[in-house]
Order: structure tokens, then sequence, then C-alpha cells
């Protein structure tokens, strides 16, 4: 089959910024969307450092002033080798409604796998974390929820990726679905502070951006007193990454919430009023310590391997075609010549 030369460069540009813009870090750190992680790892070698500042801002009733929820966090993600990534996050800076400049809040270390069964088209992974109580204060307002314990948590990711199927739809989605632990030192996965962690989140390149929507929430498992799905943290998420200079990728997201408001009568630390939304700005800056190719630009080289290696087919085809011609032209003007040397002899 042959393409036309305006989508061949089409699918070539595609594929190219598949392999750069695409390589972005979540806020917690590790290779996905906003929240909601990637099975992809960033490649071996990469050193990917992110910065979010996410502010919220509502009208207190008891005064003038304005209730704010300010988070400055710092993600770090290194990529070990081409199935391995790990990642922190760094919470410099939290507002907690007592202060007036906010401590530190929680630290998070975790570890991503990438499973070698994954294919071109769908990939899967399993993510580890663990969450260090390093906040002054947990279970800050308008927060999701915090125990101010050691936690620890493991997530199941799948990625549908379109790109090599339907260059011109280069769809991904991801799925995330685990469980967090919220203390180590109770019950396993079983305590009324434990949850479970969903998320779903889909992008899309236009030009030198990414589009992407995602759906996250952070849901009690067993707890007696949350008893409505809506009483849980959860919200959606639209954004929009860009390149920007010296190689930065910059991020705005809004968060819209999903939460119903908890009842006026509540005095429970598991049902709380959450941010009704939240804007998000913030960058990623690639670093390449070590060479090693990642599977974006593993696919980008092999996708322009194939566009060239089917020029060069269509050109040895071309040449094959006119050498036929030239060949057929030679036997016809050879047969004629030998048709006119026959009818001369035959002349008296």
């Amino acid at each position: 089959m042959k393409f036309p030369p305006l989508l061949k460069i089409t699918i070539a540009m595609l594929f190219i910024f598949a392999g750069t813009a695409q390589s972005q870090t979540t806020i917690y750190g590790g290779r996905g969307l906003l929240r909601v992680h990637s099975a992809e790892t960033i490649g071996r070698g990469r050193l990917y450092v992110n910065s979010f500042l996410a502010t919220y801002l509502q009208a207190v009733k008891t005064s003038s002033t304005l209730g704010k929820d300010h988070t400055f966090s710092v993600g770090i993600t290194y990529g070990l080798n081409r199935y391995f990534e790990m990642s922190a996050l760094l919470v410099p800076y939290q507002d907690d409604q007592k202060t007036i400049w906010g401590p530190p809040g929680d630290t998070r270390l975790g570890l991503k796998f990438q499973t070698p069964f994954s294919g071109r088209s769908l990939i899967s992974a399993v993510r580890m974390f663990v969450n260090l109580p390093t906040a002054k204060y947990s279970n800050v307002p308008f927060e999701p929820y915090s125990s101010g314990k050691v936690g620890i948590g493991a997530q199941l990711i799948m990625t549908a990726d379109m790109t090599d199927s339907f260059p011109l739809f280069p769809l991904k989605a991801h799925l995330n679905l685990g469980f967090f632990d919220q203390n180590i030192r109770d019950q396993l996965f079983i305590d009324e502070e434990d949850q479970y962690i969903i998320g779903a989140g889909i992008k899309f390149p236009v030009r030198s951006s990414v589009v992407y929507t995602e759906y996250t929430a952070e849901i009690f498992s067993n707890n007696p007193v949350v008893t409505a799905y809506s009483l849980n943290s959860q919200r959606v998420t639209q954004g929009l990454k860009f390149l920007g200079p010296w190689g930065l990728i910059f991020d705005f997201a809004v968060d819209i919430s999903l939460s119903q408001k908890p009842p006026a009568n509540s005095n429970s630390d598991f049902i709380k009023q959450y941010a009704d939304w939240k804007v998000i700005f913030g960058f990623n800056y690639p670093m390449r310590l070590k060479w090693g190719e990642s599977r974006d630009e593993r696919l980008a080289r092999q996708a322009r391997e194939k566009n060239k290696s089917r020029a060069v087919q269509e050109v040895h085809e071309k040449r094959q075609y006119i050498e036929d011609d030239l060949k057929k032209m030679e036997e016809s003007l050879q047969g004629k010549k030998k048709k006119e040397q026959d009818d001369q002899k035959q002349l008296p």
C-alpha cells in the first residue's frame, strides 16, 4: 500500500512528537498525566524533575478573609532501565489552615515495573509506593485523607497505545487500580483508614502540546462512616501540556471535585469538605544521564526506518518497472529489425 507524501510526513511528525513531548511525569513522579500513571517508563538513564503549584480559595462566611489551600510540590523520576523507574514526591509547602506559612507535607517514594510481556499496543505495569508522614499536621482541610502514619500502596497500571495502530489518531488511554494501606502497623488492607485508589485518563497530541482528561479517586474500602461513594475524595481533571523554551514541558490543569459536601452535623475525620476546584500550574525538565532508548523513541526510530525502507522499496520498484519497460522496448525493436531483415531476404 502506497501513502501520499503529505501523509508520510504527518505520520513521521506524530511519531517524532510522541518520542519527545509525550514523555511527561505525574505530580507524584513517574510517567503519566497529572495523577494518572502510564504503564510506560521514561527510559534508561532519564532524569525528570517537575514542580507543581496547586491552589484553591474559598470565601469564609465568618470573616472577610479567604480560606486558602496552596500546595507546592517537587517530583523526581529516574529511569533505572527499560522496565524500572523510581520516583519521589516532596512537598516543601502545604497550607494546613493553622499557620500563616504552610509547613512541609508528606513524602512519597515509588517504584514502577513494566512487565516484559507488554506489547506495542497494550502495556502493563505494577507500581508500589511508600508514604512517609513528614507533614507537621496530617489530614489537612480540603485535601484527601492522610493518616499521619507510614503507609504502603500498590497499583496495577494498563496503557492502551493507538499511536502505532492508528498513526493519525495517536490516542493513549490509561487505567490505574490500586490499594493504599494508610498505616502499616494496623491490620493490613482491612482497616477503616485504608483506601482504593482509582484513576483513568486519555491524552491526545495536538501540534506541540498534549490535551488530557482524567478521573481520579481515593475510596475508603472498609469505613463504616463513609457509606456513600460520593462522600469520598474524587475529581475530574482537564489539562494541557505543551513544550516551552529550554526543553521545559509546561503543565496547566483544572480540577473539578465530584465529592458531595459533608453533612452539617458531621464531625468525623473521614468525612470532610474537599476543594471544589483547583488550578494547577507546573513544569517538567527532562535530562539524560545515560544513553538509552525509551519506548517512544524506539517506536519513532522504527517508524523512520520503516518509512525509509518503504521509500527505498518504492524506488526499487520504479527502477525495476523502468528496466522492464526498456527491456520490452528493446525486444520489440529487435523483433521489428529481425522481421525487416527476413522480409528483405524474401525479396527477389
